[in-house]
């Protein structure tokens, strides 16, 4: 069974370290990924809150490391930079790679910055990480967080008109509604769980999620233990992430969003533990059907109408 998962950062990783995406002791690599029947991965270009400029440069080596990839490994993965490149025969056996960027501080107040990453293949962007920046706050600022900046409205604008999938993971609640307002498409939260059954600040509760569907959006639930329960974590436990979003939402709104070598606890260490995934489901009690929605069929109905 076919999985798409909305969020690693492991290209931000292998930029540092060098390693291939082939294989490597990370938790992604392509190898493990084909063995266990994933079919897309959305790819983070990641920094760390600095200036635009610093910010920038390091964005853009990911990008090229990223690029690199995709040329060497083109055996294995192709860049997904359209949704009709899912129904080329030629990508029927590769990995499709949406990249994406996990926090815009990169862009300062340019749009003609965010549409140059468009030109080199950004498709999905989360405005903040966890901080403020120039376009918005992020959830991290706490009760004192604001909304979008006038920028930051003009820039989610764009996002929709140049078809870049808006991610709301990280984002502070004020931001969250407000962006939903200005992007004309259906949104995703790449990488996140219920709050009400893991208070985690990251995770969102039950009115986001309501107002997530309501714009025919899909959360990726996480794998990252912190996120999933307090104390110790299972895949037992993810599920009654899933199964609660699917009863309170609809199940036409959950995917998968692994955050694999983006935190160490994971409650599915490494990508190759996801090819259990799809038995473990059923014998939960989760229908055929269901399970296709969940991990492949919600998220590629957001990425077919927005990319």
């Amino acid at each position: 069974m076919k999985i798409v998962d909305l969020h690693c950062d492991t290209i931000s990783n292998l930029s540092s370290s060098g390693a291939s995406l082939l294989r490597n002791e990370a938790q992604f690599d392509l190898e493990r990924a084909k063995a266990a029947n994933v079919c897309l991965q959305f790819f983070a270009l990641f920094t760390m809150p600095t200036d635009r400029n610093s910010s920038l440069r390091q964005v853009l080596k990911q990008i090229e490391k990223f690029l690199a990839e995709m040329e060497s490994k083109n055996l294995y993965a192709y860049h997904l930079k359209n949704s009709s490149d899912l129904l080329k025969s030629d990508n029927f056996n590769r990995l499709a790679c949406v990249l994406h960027l996990e926090g815009a501080e990169c862009l300062g107040n340019d749009v003609e910055i965010l549409r140059l990453l468009y030109r080199l293949g950004l498709r999905s962007m989360g405005l903040t990480w966890n901080h403020r920046n120039l376009l918005a706050d992020g959830v991290g600022e706490g009760e004192s967080a604001g909304g979008l900046t006038r920028k930051g409205k003009e820039i989610v604008e764009e996002m929709s008109d140049l078809g870049i999938m808006l991610d709301l993971a990280h984002i502070s609640p004020k931001s969250y509604y407000e962006a939903l307002t200005y992007y004309s498409k259906p949104v995703l939260v790449t990488h996140a769980n219920a709050r009400a059954l893991c208070p985690h600040w990251r995770n969102l509760d039950d009115t986001q999620l309501r107002a997530l569907a309501e714009h025919g959006g899909v959360i990726g639930v996480t794998q990252v233990a912190d996120f999933v329960k307090e104390g110790s974590a299972s895949v037992e436990d993810m599920l009654d992430h899933i199964a609660y979003i699917a009863d309170l939402i609809g199940v036409e709104h959950v995917a998968l969003g692994s955050d694999f070598d983006g935190a160490d606890n994971m409650v599915i260490p490494q990508v190759g533990g996801y090819v259990e995934l799809p038995v473990i489901m059923a014998r939960r009690g989760f229908l055929q059907r269901e399970i296709e929605m969940i991990l492949s069929e919600n998220a590629l109905g957001v990425i077919r109408q927005v990319i």
